[in-house]
């Protein structure tokens, strides 16, 4: 997901204020499928800001994805930095575990979590995990190589597995801090008892111990969370109070775990959905926020201050759509930076014709990428959702090959009265940004902390 990398850039007055759609830019991309199995919600490990380390990992490298099937089976699979191709193409390198929830079951996949242990990063997993034979319960878990085993455990706590009452205790959705220089990745879950309640808890003791965390009341309903990269605060969605209309908008939030200070960082009329914080090397390294707002709008935010609560205040800055009328919708954004060398930061996402606000769906879609730059504005559809035959393409993630990011994605046919729903497999469009600068992919470092590009 996100990493913590940094920017500069000077924004003339009028520019900020003018908000207004990014002009298309003309080019032509090419989809290319990279594997005939649909991996859906992949997650790639930190290999992804374009750094390569074979030695790293206890040398099985950091070029990898992870999946999860339909069998409960949690995956690891290697591709190449050098040509972005899966090695094998099928995806089943190295097997986790065979207790793993299937994605689609609770909506997110697993994360990799990182940390640095005596110099080195090393990558571990969080996912949700089924007790063996009893697959209505659900508990986080995490996953280590050790001795060249992985060795899945379940969190303690509350987090624990087997819950004595069916859902009271039910833990979901871990995602990690990933932060490459912690001593120990933090991670963020919640169960579905009734009221939900949020944790946190270290993936190991060297993060030190981790108290019940349940700041959110009424927010958790709606809940949406993402840490701040290399802090102890995080992001989310949810319902705001009333406006004097009596009108409820989902907003975002922000929350200290150290502290408990709590305070709504977003106010205009429509909902929101989503957010990342992040430093940004346009804005001179100050944190920059985003989110979708009103499914058809990218609203970009730079930090102007501190509150008295220690609660960041942001301003908006950049209000991003899509330039074609036929496809407004936006979904699926995440935001990676790319060094060429000059380093900017990049919004890939969906669009889609229609969306179905009660499921937050998009069927069929094109993607799309733009910058948040609003003095050198772009914006550039890679694949329009008009083309036809009509396809549906599922949650994109970029990897940092040596020629540059490509933007991998599960495509599929679209279900109708005529057609039936098959995947058609992996696939990537190669983003023609510019090959990353300095000794990043196919580097020879040996294991230790790299620099990014």
């Amino acid at each position: 997901m996100n990493r913590s990398q940094y920017w500069v850039i000077a924004i003339a007055a009028s520019c900020a204020a003018a908000f207004v759609a990014l002009p298309a830019h003309a080019q032509t991309y090419t989809e290319v499928q990279v594997s005939p199995v649909g991996f859906g919600d992949i997650e790639f490990d930190w290999g992804r800001d374009g750094v390569s380390c074979p030695n790293c990992n206890y040398r099985q490298g950091n070029a990898r994805f992870n999946w999860t099937d339909t069998d409960e089976n949690l995956w690891i699979g290697h591709l190449d930095p050098a040509t972005g191709a899966f090695t094998p193409t099928d995806g089943n390198n190295e097997l986790v575990d065979t207790h793993a929830f299937f994605w689609k079951k609770w909506g997110n996949g697993p994360e990799w979590a990182f940390s640095s242990r005596d110099g080195a990063v090393i990558s571990q997993l969080v996912y949700t995990r089924y007790p063996p034979d009893a697959n209505e319960y659900a508990s986080a878990a995490f996953a280590t190589m050790e001795n060249g085993v992985w060795v899945p455990q379940y969190f303690p706590g509350e987090g624990g597995p087997f819950p004595t009452q069916l859902y009271a205790n039910t833990t979901i959705q871990p995602v990690p801090s990933q932060c490459n220089t912690d001593p120990g990745a933090l991670v963020l879950f919640h169960n579905i008892g009734s009221p939900p309640k949020m944790y946190w808890e270290p993936v190991s003791s060297a993060a030190g111990t981790a108290p019940t965390l349940t700041p959110f009341g009424s927010y958790a309903n709606l809940l949406v969370e993402r840490f701040v990269p290399c802090t102890h605060q995080l992001v989310f969605q949810g319902p705001a109070p009333p406006d004097s209309s009596g009108n409820v908008y989902a907003q975002i939030f922000w929350y200290d775990i150290d502290t408990g200070a709590v305070d709504q960082l977003t106010t205009s009329p429509y909902r929101k959905h989503g957010a990342f914080m992040f430093r940004a090397p346009e804005f001179d390294d100050n944190y920059v926020l985003f989110t979708v707002s009103n499914s058809r709008e990218i609203d970009v935010y730079q930090q102007t201050g501190t509150k008295s609560d220690g609660s960041p205040k942001f301003t908006l800055i950049n209000q991003i759509m899509s330039p074609d009328l036929s496809e407004p919708f936006i979904n699926s954004p995440e935001p990676f930076i790319n060094c060429t060398p000059t380093c900017q930061t990049y919004i890939f996402m969906t669009l889609s014709a229609t969306y179905d606000s009660q499921t937050s769906t998009t069927v069929p879609n094109g993607l799309a990428i733009t910058n948040i730059n609003p003095a050198q504005p772009f914006f550039k559809i890679l694949v329009p959702a008009a083309s036809r035959p009509p396809k549906q393409r599922l949650d994109p993630e970029y990897f940092i090959t040596a020629k540059g990011p490509y933007l991998y994605y599960e495509r599929t046919t679209v279900q109708t009265d005529t057609t039936p729903y098959k995947t058609e497999g992996e696939w990537y469009i190669d983003l023609q940004l510019g090959v990353p600068s300095g000794a990043c992919v196919g580097s020879s470092a040996q294991d230790g902390l790299l620099p990014g590009c």
